[in-house]
């Protein structure tokens, strides 16, 4: 029993150990990692009339993503000094038929020695019922390219105009009606 208690100790220290030297485990190695930040992504880099998204990579693995579907999250771990994977979870509805399920994103990109952008491949699997009605095959889709920009911080302008007051935009002001002529 004693031999038992040791062995499984020993165990743990080396499971323990191999996780902190896993790159992109803790949130101090993700805090670093050229990927944090917000950044603009092309998902179809090829295809300039599809809209772009806005996706924030968070120290310690948390990815948010703003795109015409809506809001999706996710979760992303350093696998080089430039170079991370992450899966998006992208909830599906159907106007009849209400919640479907979630496409789920898997990518792995490389970012750029200056830090500014990033390049990748990702695959899409969308849930099986949704796939089988569009006549997909079920399972990862793809490889497809994504790229983004980095958001970059921008001093505020100069002020062209006032804000407009609340409730929408200004009216223009109309000219003034010209008095009537007296009848003569």
């Amino acid at each position: 029993m004693r031999r038992l208690a040791s062995t499984t100790s020993v165990l743990m220290a080396l499971l323990l150990a191999t996780v902190a030297a896993a790159p992109g485990v803790s949130a101090q190695a993700t805090a670093e990692h050229p990927a944090v930040g917000a950044w603009i992504i092309d998902a179809t880099p090829q295809d300039a009339t599809d809209p772009l998204e806005l996706l924030t990579v968070a120290p310690g693995g948390i990815i948010t993503n703003a795109g015409p579907e809506g809001t999706a999250y996710g979760s992303w771990a350093a696998t080089g000094e430039q170079s991370a994977d992450a899966i998006i979870l992208i909830p599906l509805s159907d106007p009849e038929a209400g919640f479907i399920g979630y496409a789920t994103a898997r990518t792995s990109i490389e970012v750029a020695e200056d830090g500014q952008s990033f390049a990748g491949t990702y695959t899409i699997e969308f849930p099986a019922g949704m796939a089988e009605a569009m006549g997909a095959p079920v399972g990862q889709l793809g490889p497809g390219d994504v790229t983004a920009q980095r958001i970059a911080v921008e001093p505020m302008g100069e002020p062209v105009g006032p804000l407009p007051e609340e409730g929408g935009p200004e009216e223009p002001e109309s000219p003034p009606t010209p008095e009537a002529s007296p009848a003569g």
